[in-house]
């Protein structure tokens, strides 16, 4: 259990969220912003629970190859800079085997 509840009943913390949870702002909205009514994800519910996190974008979609791997997640921040991608484990091995087999595929290009 999270630090911020040490102590509580847990049988009156799942009463508070589910009142919470259940009211009339929570299931029509609290006037968010065009990003909320868009998805349907408040980031900010975070807050009302201690301990939690909200994931938007790809890294919370999962599907297409097109996700973020966080390094958390065994993910890596490439040459540019950039986070790997859910493609970059497509196939054999994992990026690293990808590159060593483009650079034996392709000598002679300039990327390798």
């Amino acid at each position: 259990m999270s630090a911020e509840y040490e102590g509580q009943d847990p049988i009156e913390i799942a009463k508070k969220a589910e009142a919470d949870l259940n009211s009339h702002e929570a299931k029509h909205g609290h006037g968010g912003s065009q990003s909320v009514n868009e998805s349907g994800v408040d980031e900010n519910i975070g807050s009302k629970f201690p301990g939690s996190t909200v994931v938007t974008g790809s890294a919370a979609s999962g599907a297409g190859d097109n996700r973020e791997i966080p390094v958390e997640e065994g993910g890596d921040i490439n040459k540019l800079g950039r986070p790997t991608k859910a493609r970059d484990f497509e196939g054999p091995g994992g990026p690293e085997t990808k590159q060593e087999l483009y650079q034996a595929e392709n000598p002679g290009n300039d990327d390798v």
